[in-house]
C-alpha cells in the first residue's frame, strides 16, 4: 500500500529544476570555511526566501579557538591563485601541471602561501608514508611525489625531513582506480584543527601527469618544477542555511533534513545532489501547503545545509538544549542522491541506522521507499557512518537518522564529479521520497504511528523467519557436532541482539505519541514470542550434545579488556584525527598505525564503538556487540571484529582524554 500523499508530492517535485539548482551549486568552490561556501550558501538561502520559506543563515566561528562539543574549529581559508610548472631544461615553464583558477581540485586545499623552484622525489616502497620510504633519498627542501595519505606525507616528509611541499597523483577511492580515470584530479585536503600552525602545501596531480614524472624520475632524469600559491588564512566563520516549515503544534517537536552543501568545485554529486535535491523538497512541501494540497503539518520541517560534519556539530551544539529535550523526533540525511548510475556504477543506498539508536525512521522509510525503486539499483544497507547523519544519530545526540545515498561513484571526490553525471529523474526519486518521509513524520497521527508499530512488526517476522530456515539449512549441511553447535551458538546471539533492537525502535515510537505505552508493549510482546518461536525450531533440529556451543577464545587482550569501562566526556561522536591534531598531535602516528592494522571497515567499527559506550559497559561488551552489529559471529567474533583493535582504540582515546577510562569495580 503506497502512502496516500506519494502521488501528489512525487508529481509536484520538479526534477529538472532541481537539476539546475545542481549546476549553479557546482560553479562554487565549497571547501569548509572560505568565501567560495559562503557564496553557494548564499544562493541556497535565496532559493528558499523565494519559494517562501523562514530562512536564516546561522555563522559559526572558524576561529581556531572555539569548540563545538568536541570538535576544534579551524581558520578560514582563501586561495586567490596557485599554479605549477614543470620546467625544461633550459629553465624555463615547460608544461602547465596545475592551474588552480581551472581547476580548483588542483591543489592541495588549505595549502600555505609559496613561491620557489623545486627538485620533485618520488619515496618508493609504501609511498612515503613508511619512514624506509626515505632511506638512501635526500628529502630537504624536495617536493616529494606520493599517492598516499598527505598528511601522514607531510608529518614523515615535512616535519621530520624537511621536505619543502608534496605532490599527489592518487586515485584510489569510491570504487575506482588510477585506470579509471587517468586524467582527473582527486580531492586532497590539509585540515589543521585548532590552534596548529598550518605549515603544509602541495599540488594535485592527474594519475597520467604522476606517471609521466615517475618516469621521468625512474630514467634517472631529475624534475624541476616552479610553483607558486598564493593563499592567506584569517579568523573567519562558516554558515549553515537553516530554513523551515512551521507545524500547528511546535510542542510536538520538528522532523530534521539535511544535507552538506560543502566540498570543491565542481562536487556536483558530491554534494551538489544532495543539497539541490533538498532545496526542491522544501520548495515542494512549501507549495503544496500552501495550496492547501497538502493539509498543514502538526509538527514543523526543519532543513539544514551544513558543512559536512563541522556545521552539524557547530548547530547541535548551540542547541544543546533542545537536542537533550528531543525536539527532533527524527531526521533524514541526503549525501550524493542524483547519480546517473550508467555513469557512476552507483546503487541508490538506504543506509540504516545503527543498532544502539535504534528507531522507527529506517522501518519508515523501507515501508515509503517502495514505489520509488523500479528501473533503480537499490540496497539496503547496515549502518555506515561517514556523513552528517553519524553525528545525528549518535545515541547522546538521540535524533534517529537513515541516509539516502547512491554509492559507489568512480566520479567522486575529483574534479570529474560533473553536473553531466547527475539525472534530474534520480534527483527526483530521492528528493521526493524525503519529502514525503519528512511530512509523514511532521503529519503523523497517534493511529498513523500505532500502524508503523504494526509494520516493524510484520518486518521484523519476515526477517526472523528467514534467518532461522538459514540457520536450520545450515544445521543440515554441518557434519561434526563442533561445527552445528558453532551455528547454533551464533544463530542464538544474532536472535538476540535482534529482539533487542527492535524493542528498542518499537519503543522510539513514543517519540510520535507518548500515549501509545501500552500498544508499544503489546508490539514488544510479539516480537519476544516470535523470536521465541523460531529459537525454539532452530533449536529442535539441533541434537541436544551439540547445544552448548563452542567454547569462548579467551583472547589475550580479553582480561584486561573486561575491566575496563569507557566513559564518554562529550556528546556526539568524537572526530579522532580532528581532536588529536588539535590537542595531541604527537599522538596521531599511533592513530595511523591503528587505522592501519585495521582496515578499511574500521571507520565504521570506531562510530559503532562509541555509540556502544555508555560508561556501564566494558570493553569487552562493546566488542562484542560490535561484531554482532558489523555482521560478525556471536562464536566467533574474533574472527569478524578483532576486540584487541578495540581495547588499543579506547585506551589511545583515553590517553588523548577524548574518554575516561574507569576501572570495573567488583560490586558491579
Amino acid at each position: 500500500m503506497s502512502y496516500r500523499f506519494t502521488d501528489l508530492i512525487r508529481r509536484g517535485y520538479r526534477a529538472e529544476v532541481a537539476h539546475r539548482h545542481v549546476v549553479a551549486i557546482s560553479q562554487h568552490h565549497r571547501i569548509q570555511a572560505s568565501p567560495g561556501f559562503r557564496g553557494a550558501a548564499a544562493y541556497v538561502a535565496e532559493q528558499l526566501e523565494a519559494a517562501g520559506l523562514a530562512v536564516t543563515i546561522r555563522r559559526y566561528p572558524a576561529d581556531g579557538a572555539s569548540h563545538f562539543w568536541s570538535l576544534p574549529s579551524f581558520l578560514e581559508w582563501s586561495c586567490a591563485r596557485a599554479t605549477l610548472h614543470r620546467l625544461g631544461e633550459d629553465g624555463a615553464p615547460a608544461e602547465t601541471l596545475c592551474d588552480y583558477e581551472a581547476i580548483p581540485t588542483s591543489v592541495i586545499q588549505r595549502s600555505i602561501p609559496v613561491s620557489g623552484e623545486f627538485e620533485v622525489i618520488a619515496p618508493g616502497g609504501k609511498g612515503g608514508v613508511a619512514p624506509a620510504d626515505y632511506d638512501g633519498i635526500e628529502v630537504a627542501d624536495k617536493l616529494v611525489l606520493t599517492g598516499r595519505p598527505v598528511a601522514q606525507v607531510l608529518e614523515l616528509a615535512g616535519r621530520q625531513r624537511g621536505a619543502a611541499g608534496i605532490l599527489f597523483d592518487g586515485m584510489e577511492a569510491g570504487g575506482r582506480t588510477e585506470l579509471d580515470l587517468p586524467d582527473a584530479r582527486q580531492y586532497t585536503s590539509f585540515w589543521w584543527a585548532g590552534a596548529t600552525q598550518p605549515d603544509g602545501w602541495g599540488f594535485v596531480l592527474s594519475p597520467r601527469q604522476g606517471r609521466a614524472l615517475r618516469a621521468q624520475l625512474a630514467e634517472g632524469k631529475p624534475v624541476h618544477v616552479r610553483a607558486a600559491v598564493n593563499s592567506r588564512f584569517y579568523v573567519g566563520s562558516f554558515e549553515v542555511v537553516d530554513a523551515r516549515i512551521p507545524g500547528a503544534d511546535d510542542s510536538a517537536g520538528e522532523v530534521l533534513l539535511v544535507s552538506h552543501l560543502c566540498h570543491p568545485q565542481p562536487g556536483a554529486h558530491d554534494n551538489g545532489s544532495g543539497a539541490a535535491a533538498l532545496i526542491e523538497t522544501a520548495a515542494t512541501l512549501a507549495r503544496l501547503i500552501a495550496a492547501g494540497e497538502l493539509p498543514p503539518p502538526r509538527r514543523g520541517i526543519r532543513f539544514l545545509w551544513p558543512p559536512e560534519m563541522t556545521g552539524t556539530y557547530a548547530w547541535l551544539a548551540e542547541r544543546a538544549a533542545e537536542v537533550a529535550a528531543g525536539r527532533w523526533v527524527a531526521g533524514l540525511n541526503l549525501d550524493m542522491v542524483g547519480a546517473d548510475q550508467n555513469q557512476t556504477g552507483s546503487s541508490w543506498q538506504f543506509v540504516n541506522l545503527p543498532q544502539a539508536g535504534a528507531a522507527f525512521a529506517d522501518h519508515l522509510l523501507a515501508w515509503l521507499r517502495g514505489p520509488f525503486l523500479d528501473g533503480q539499483r537499490h540496497a539496503e544497507i547496515l549502518f555506515s557512518a561517514g556523513s552528517d547523519h553519524y553525528i545525528l544519530s549518535d545515541p547522546t545526540v538521540g535524533i534517529p537518522t537513515p541516509m539516502l545515498i547512491q554509492w559507489p561513484d568512480k566520479f567522486y571526490h575529483t574534479s570529474a564529479d560533473t553536473a553531466d553525471k547527475v539525472a534530474p529523474e534520480s534527483l527526483g526519486r530521492s528528493g521526493a521520497l524525503a519529502a514525503a518521509y519528512a511530512y509523514w513524520l511532521a503529519a503523523a497521527s497517534p493511529a498513523d504511528a500505532g500502524w508503523l508499530g504494526h509494520w516493524m512488526v510484520t518486518r521484523a517476522a519476515t526477517q526472523m523467519g528467514q534467518a532461522a530456515a538459514a540457520a536450520v539449512e545450515a544445521l543440515h549441511a554441518a557434519t561434526a557436532a563442533a561445527e552445528r553447535g558453532q551455528i547454533w551458538s551464533d544463530y542464538a546471539a544474532c536472535s538476540a541482539f535482534r529482539v533487542a533492537g527492535l524493542t528498542r525502535a518499537l519503543r522510539s515510537l513514543l517519540r510520535l505519541d507518548s500515549t501509545l505505552g501500552d500498544a508499544v508493549a503489546a508490539r514488544v510482546a510479539e516480537v519476544t514470542a516470535c523470536a521465541a518461536r523460531e529459537d525454539e525450531w532452530v533449536r529442535d533440529h539441533l541434537p541436544s550434545s551439540d547445544l552448548s556451543g563452542p567454547a569462548r577464545d579467551e583472547a589475550s587482550w580479553l582480561a584486561e579488556a573486561e575491566t575496563l569501562v569507557p566513559r564518554r566526556l562529550h556528546p556526539g561522536p568524537v572526530d579522532v584525527a580532528m581532536a588529536l591534531q588539535a590537542h595531541a598531535p604527537d599522538l596521531l602516528p599511533a592513530h595511523w598505525a591503528l587505522n592501519a592494522d585495521a582496515g578499511p571497515d574500521f571507520h565504521d567499527h570506531t562510530a559503532l564503538m562509541q555509540y556502544w559506550t555508555d560508561g556501564r559497559r566494558t570493553v569487552a561488551e562493546i566488542a562484542d556487540l560490535v561484531a554482532l552489529e558489523a555482521g560478525g559471529a556471536a562464536g566467533d567474533q574474533r574472527a569478524a571484529f578483532d576486540g584487541g583493535l578495540a581495547l588499543r582504540y579506547f585506551k589511545l582515546l583515553a590517553q588523548a582524554g577524548l574518554v575516561a577510562l574507569d576501572v570495573q569495580t567488583s560490586e558491579r
